[in-house]
C-alpha cells in the first residue's frame, strides 16, 4: 500500500510530462474534477485526499507565480489537517508564506499554521513563538486578538479549559435566568 501511495504522485507527474504541456486552465479543470470526487460524500477517502494533495502541490511546483497555486497549497494544507497529518500542514502553511508573502490570506495562514502546531501536533512552545508571529506581522488583523487569547489559553491543559469554559457558560445562564 505504501509502495502504491509512493508511486501515484510520480505517475502523476509523469502524465503530466507526456509530449502535451497541460495549461493552468486544464490543470485546474482536473483538480475541481478531483475535489468533486474527494468531497461527495460524507465519508472521507484518504487515498484520495492524498492524491488531491499531491496534485495541488504539483500544480504549484508546476505554476509558481499564479495566485491559484497558493489557494491550492492553501487546500492541500487544510485536507492534510483533515487527515491529522499536521507536519505537512504546517509545511504547506510556510511554504505558502515563503513562496506568497504578499498573498491577501496570508494572516490566515500563519494563524492556522500556530493553531496546527498547537492543536494537531502539541508544540506549545512552537505555537506560542507562531501565535506571536501573527501578534507581530498582522497586529490589527482580528486573528492577532484570537492570538493573544491562544497564547493566554496555551498555559491551561484541554481538561483546566473545558473547566473554565463551562463555568463561563454556567455564569452567563445563570445572569441570563436572573435577568428574566
Amino acid at each position: 500500500m505504501k509502495k502504491l501511495l509512493f508511486l501515484l504522485p510520480v505517475a502523476l507527474l509523469l502524465a503530466c510530462g507526456g509530449e502535451k504541456k497541460e495549461t493552468p486552465a486544464d490543470a485546474q479543470a482536473r483538480i475541481r474534477a478531483m475535489e468533486d470526487s474527494v468531497f461527495q460524500t460524507l465519508t472521507f477517502d484518504k487515498r484520495k485526499a492524498l492524491a488531491l494533495i499531491d496534485v495541488y502541490k504539483a500544480y504549484a511546483t508546476a505554476n509558481p507565480y499564479d495566485t491559484t497555486s497558493a489557494e491550492y497549497l492553501f487546500r492541500a494544507a487544510n485536507v492534510a489537517k483533515s487527515l491529522h497529518d499536521g507536519d505537512q500542514s504546517v509545511k504547506l502553511y510556510e511554504r505558502i508564506a515563503k513562496e506568497f508573502p504578499s498573498w491577501k490570506r496570508l494572516p490566515d495562514v500563519l494563524y492556522l499554521k500556530a493553531f496546527t502546531i498547537d492543536s494537531e501536533l502539541g508544540n506549545k512552545g512552537e505555537a506560542e513563538m507562531a501565535y506571536r508571529a501573527v501578534i507581530e506581522a498582522y497586529p490589527t488583523h482580528p486573528f492577532a486578538k484570537d492570538a493573544q487569547i491562544m497564547i493566554q489559553n496555551l498555559q491551561y491543559s484541554d481538561e483546566e479549559l473545558i473547566r473554565i469554559f463551562q463555568a463561563r457558560q454556567d455564569s452567563a445562564d445563570a445572569a441570563q435566568a436572573a435577568a428574566k
